[in-house]
C-alpha cells in the first residue's frame, strides 16, 4: 500500500511536466488592437488649406482733367475743292408723295472721296449731317432725316461741303454749296440767300473707347466773319466731369475747337452765332443743341471696310472685246482643250 502510494507520488510530477511539453511550452501569438473606430457625422472633415487670394484689378490711371479749347488745324489742301448740287436745283418743286425716293446728286471737284476716308458732309434743314463717301451714288432725301421722320411740305434748305477723314471740314471759298428747294406748295420763305448762316458738323452720336480722348467741335459759316468786334460763335458743353451748367468758349476765329478727356456718359453741346453787339442772331440754324454719348468702355470701333472701285471703261471692254462680242481666246488655250479631247 505504501509502495502504491510513493509510485503514484513519482508519476504526478512526471505527467505535469509532459503535459507542459504536449502544449509547446511557449507563450500565446499577440492579438493585434482593433481597428480605430469610423468618424461620427458630428466630425467634421479637417479644413482645406487656405488658397491665395486673386490679385486685386490694376485700377485705370486717373482722367486729366477735362480740356476744351482751340485744336491745331489740318492742313490746306494743294487745290481747293469744289461741291457743287446737281439735284435739287434752286427754288425746285417737289411733289409731297414723292420727296422721300426724290435723288440728291451731288458734283465734286478736285475732292479724292474714300471709305473712311475723305467725304462730303449733307446736311438738310440742320438735321445731323450724312457722310457721303462716294458722290457719284444719288442718296435718297429720306436719308437726311432721322429713321421714322416724314419730310413735311414747305421750304428745304440742303448744304454739303467737303470733310475731312477726321471730319474736320475744308473752310474754303466755293467749298461750300446751299440749295433751296419746295415740297409740296410753294409759300412765303423765311430764307434769305445773304443771311448769316452757322451750320453746326460735330461731334455727333457716340465715342467709344479712345476715340473719347479727343472730340472735334467743328462747323461751317456762311455770310458772316469772325474777330473781335464781328461775329462771334457761343460753345458750350455740359456733362460729367463738368460741374455746374458745364463749360463755355467765345471763338472769334474760324478754326476747328476739341473737347479732349471726356468721361463715360452723356453731354449735351451746344453752338450759338451772336452779333458784333453779343447778341443771338435770329435764324433756324443758328442756335443748336446736339447730345453725344462717350462709352470708353467699349471696344475700339472696326475700321471701315474700303469701298470696291468701280470697273473702268477699259476693264469693260475688256470683259466684252468690241463691240459688245466676247473677246477671242488665245490660240495655245484652244490648241489645249483639243488635245485633251
Amino acid at each position: 500500500m505504501m509502495l502504491r502510494r510513493r509510485s503514484y507520488l513519482v508519476l504526478f510530477p512526471l505527467a505535469l511536466i509532459l503535459g507542459a511539453a504536449a502544449c509547446g511550452g511557449s507563450e500565446p501569438a499577440a492579438v493585434p488592437p482593433p481597428p480605430p473606430p469610423p468618424p461620427t457625422a458630428e466630425q467634421a472633415p479637417p479644413p482645406a488649406p487656405p488658397s491665395e487670394a486673386p490679385p486685386p484689378a490694376a485700377e485705370k490711371p486717373a482722367l486729366p482733367d477735362i480740356a476744351f479749347g482751340p485744336a491745331t488745324p489740318s492742313d490746306t489742301p494743294k487745290k481747293m475743292p469744289k461741291v457743287s448740287l446737281r439735284t435739287p436745283t434752286p427754288e425746285q418743286q417737289i411733289a409731297a408723295d414723292k420727296a422721300k425716293d426724290f435723288d440728291v446728286k451731288l458734283d465734286v471737284k478736285d475732292w479724292e472721296t474714300q471709305t473712311g476716308g475723305p467725304h462730303i458732309h449733307l446736311i438738310l434743314d440742320n438735321k445731323p449731317y450724312k457722310p457721303v463717301y462716294d458722290p457719284k451714288t444719288p442718296v435718297k432725301l429720306s436719308d437726311l432725316v432721322p429713321a421714322g421722320d416724314s419730310i413735311p411740305e414747305g421750304e428745304h434748305l440742303l448744304v454739303a461741303f467737303p470733310s475731312r477723314m477726321n471730319h474736320e471740314s475744308v473752310k474754303a471759298k466755293g467749298a461750300l454749296t446751299m440749295v433751296h428747294f419746295w415740297v409740296g406748295k410753294k409759300g412765303k420763305s423765311e430764307w434769305k440767300a445773304k443771311d448769316p448762316l452757322l451750320i453746326y458738323s460735330r461731334p455727333k452720336g457716340t465715342y467709344n473707347a479712345s476715340k473719347a480722348d479727343h472730340v472735334l467741335l467743328d462747323w461751317y459759316l456762311a455770310n458772316a466773319e469772325l474777330g473781335d468786334g464781328k461775329f462771334s460763335i457761343k460753345a458750350s458743353v455740359a456733362g460729367p466731369g463738368l460741374e455746374g451748367e458745364g463749360r463755355t468758349v467765345k471763338i472769334t476765329e474760324w478754326k476747328p475747337y476739341a473737347l479732349d478727356n471726356l468721361r463715360n456718359g452723356d453731354y449735351k453741346v451746344s453752338m450759338e452765332l451772336l452779333d458784333k453787339d453779343g447778341k443771338p442772331v435770329p435764324g433756324a440754324w443758328n442756335s443748336t443743341t446736339r447730345t453725344i454719348t462717350i462709352n470708353r468702355d467699349a471696344p475700339e470701333d472696326p475700321p471701315m471696310a474700303p469701298a470696291t472701285a468701280p470697273a473702268t471703261d477699259k476693264e469693260k471692254k475688256g470683259e466684252k472685246g468690241e463691240k459688245g462680242k466676247p473677246e477671242a481666246k488665245p490660240k495655245e488655250e484652244k490648241k489645249e482643250k483639243e488635245e485633251k479631247k
